[in-house]
């Protein structure tokens, strides 16, 4: 399961308009597990079926077994369980064939009650006991291959098997010859019966797999208002030691339909050190700003400095003196509104922003909300991300602005008094309050029941890498 799981945790080119991005077709989010994320998803997922499976009822098992100088005794084996398998040596492969695991050199424990009855011409014998068995060199392999079915990730059973090299059999009770009636009558039969039983179950465990991986949701909802088309594009690529699955990725409106994409490109260049990397797009961070945009997300009134005092035109006397001169002492309020959809850019140097924001200055006189005056200003502004939890968050750090002004009523403004005002409402109110949602970061797609460790954020071109360890929480 744990291998479904990192396999779903989870490129290209999209335009960016005042209409909602569409996908080209191309996964926007590329999630890579390695050589050591896949030794990682083994012994983990050989452990959780070990756990979850054991202790494991075998069927039982009765013959008629005919005993030198006794003749025909009936002979049955109940209550059969394997109660604990110490796996030796274990391995998973990935390529043309498949994602290919297998144990081997392993052994299981067995417990079971044994039981017999002889019955001669004018009586009956009977008695019963217990046993246990020791199974050697036990060895499983199991070849699976994973496919696009409508967005959605699918598993096909390609091979699977047990075998068992030898059995060992320990009776408690009974008489000298029922060792060896029982070593006669059963012991290929508990072999096969271990063999049939534990591929049974395999086979199980991948139909349940299946439906895991047919059950995960397409979308993600991140707020009221928007939601993270998480379709799978394309199928999986299984490479020498390396599983890649690209998602869609693209923000949508909240409650639209997820649109399925049907191929994939791969982003990873090189070899990746950790056990985890996930690639994000450029187009990814655009269709967000587009989708907020476009919700009309991206508009703001405050009326509070950030230590919560009321914003007064006493605050701005030395920042706009004929702001102060003309309302003297009263109530401030800023209206700001995002223009149009920011324009993201990731190069290998970081990400970059540019932002048209247009900011309204009103105060409040006499009861009357008043507009004195309109600054529209753009905004270079750089990007820093970092992991918190399993999220990537970021930062807005102000580059260079200009501003101009739309409109006043309180007469003409120099240049310099223009260009402080917009200076105060980005580095004191705008920037910390943007700040404070990009906080909440972006859910990468890590499973539940993980967290991640050990992650770095590496800046490519047209995107983000991250490249992290994955824990259990139980570790």
């Amino acid at each position: 399961m744990a291998l479904a799981k990192l396999v779903t945790i989870l490129l290209l080119i999209v335009s960016v308009s005042p209409t909602l991005a569409e996908s080209n077709g191309r996964g926007h989010i590329s999630v890579l597990v390695s050589k050591t994320g896949l030794e990682f998803a083994k012994d983990y997922l050989i452990n959780e079926v070990i756990s979850t499976t054991i202790p494991l009822k075998l069927p039982d098992i009765e013959k008629k077994v005919k005993i030198p100088l006794i003749g025909k005794v009936r002979m049955g084996l109940s209550n059969i369980q394997i109660y604990a398998v110490h796996v030796q040596s274990s391995k998973i492969e990935t390529g043309e064939n498949g994602i290919v695991l297998s144990v081997s050199g392993a052994t299981a424990d067995l417990i079971m009650d044994w039981s017999y009855t002889y019955k001669a011409s004018f009586f009956q014998i009977s008695d019963h006991g217990d046993a246990s068995v020791k199974v050697n060199g036990m060895d499983v392999k199991v070849s699976v291959n994973l496919f696009n079915d409508d967005g959605s990730l699918k598993i096909a059973l390609l091979e699977s098997g047990c075998t068992v090299k030898s059995i060992g059999i320990h009776i408690n009770g009974g008489a000298s010859w029922l060792y060896q009636g029982v070593v006669d009558a059963f012991q290929k039969t508990i072999l096969s019966t271990v063999e049939n039983t534990v591929s049974k179950r395999i086979a199980e465990k991948m139909t349940k797999l299946d439906s895991l991986l047919q059950s995960l949701p397409k979308e993600r909802k991140i707020d009221d208002s928007v939601a993270v088309n998480l379709t799978f594009t394309g199928n999986p690529v299984l490479g020498d030691s390396s599983v890649e699955a690209g998602i869609d990725g693209l923000f949508m409106p909240n409650g639209n339909d997820v649109k399925v994409s049907g191929s994939r490109s791969s982003f990873f260049g090189s070899e990746v050190n950790r056990m985890v990397a996930i690639s994000l797009k450029e187009e990814v961070f655009n269709s967000a700003t587009l989708v907020y945009f476009n919700a009309k997300r991206m508009h703001m009134a405050i009326g509070e400095s950030r230590n919560g005092s009321v914003l007064s035109t006493s605050d701005w006397k030395l920042i706009l003196p004929r702001l102060y001169k003309q309302y003297p002492d009263d109530k401030m309020m800023l209206n700001m509104s995002v223009t149009s959809p920011p324009d993201v850019k990731i190069t290998e140097n970081g990400i970059d922003t540019t932002i048209h924001l247009e900011i309204s200055i009103n105060v409040q006189d006499f009861g009357k909300v008043l507009s004195v005056a309109r600054i529209s200003s753009v905004l270079n502004v750089a990007c820093s991300a970092e992991i918190a939890k399993s999220n990537l968050t970021g930062s807005l750090r102000l580059i260079d602005f200009n501003a101009t002004m739309k409109s006043s009523n309180i007469g003409e403004l120099q240049t310099k008094y223009i260009q402080a005002a917009t200076s105060t409402v980005l580095e004191s109110l705008f920037l910390p309050y943007v700040n404070t949602r990009l906080k909440r970061g972006f859910p990468l797609p890590i499973p539940h029941g993980f967290t991640i460790k050990n992650a770095e954020i590496v800046f490519v071109k047209n995107g983000v890498m991250v490249c992290t360890d994955i824990a259990s929480y139980s570790i």
